[in-house]
């Protein structure tokens, strides 16, 4: 049996979002589902081995939610911060190394804050 957690997003346009996260945050698509009326009610974004799941917001349920996308090095946080640059993205933390990571977070329209980080190791010694 397999077992996982995955983030959802919860939004108005799943194709706006899923488009955003490819264009600025280089996530990978999986697939997208649209429903009855044509309008794209799921997608799923790619990360590595990781999942997120873009969802059609019923009622009150979007909301801002925190996101990690880990990478193994700076290199490629510098290459993304660069790519959200690019895109116009709205940087709500820039670039910046703490004790913990080296990184940066985007925000999407939803309000959802995106933290692209590469540990500095010092996880490792609480591990």
């Amino acid at each position: 049996m397999k077992t996982e957690v995955y983030p959802i997003l919860w939004t108005r346009d799943v194709g706006k979002l899923a488009d955003w996260g490819i264009a600025v945050l280089d996530l990978k698509e999986s697939w997208r589902a649209p429903g009855s009326d044509g309008q794209i009610e799921h997608a799923e974004l790619l990360w590595g081995s990781g999942k997120v799941s873009v969802n059609i917001a019923k009622g009150d349920n979007t909301g801002p939610a925190g996101i990690a996308l880990r990478v193994d090095d700076r290199r490629r946080v510098d290459q993304l911060y660069a790519r959200a640059q690019d895109a116009g993205a709205s940087i709500s933390q820039p670039l910046a190394e703490s004790r913990v990571a080296y990184g940066f977070t985007v925000m999407d329209n939803d309000g959802n804050q995106w933290w692209v980080n590469a540990e500095t190791g010092f996880l490792d010694e609480l591990r």
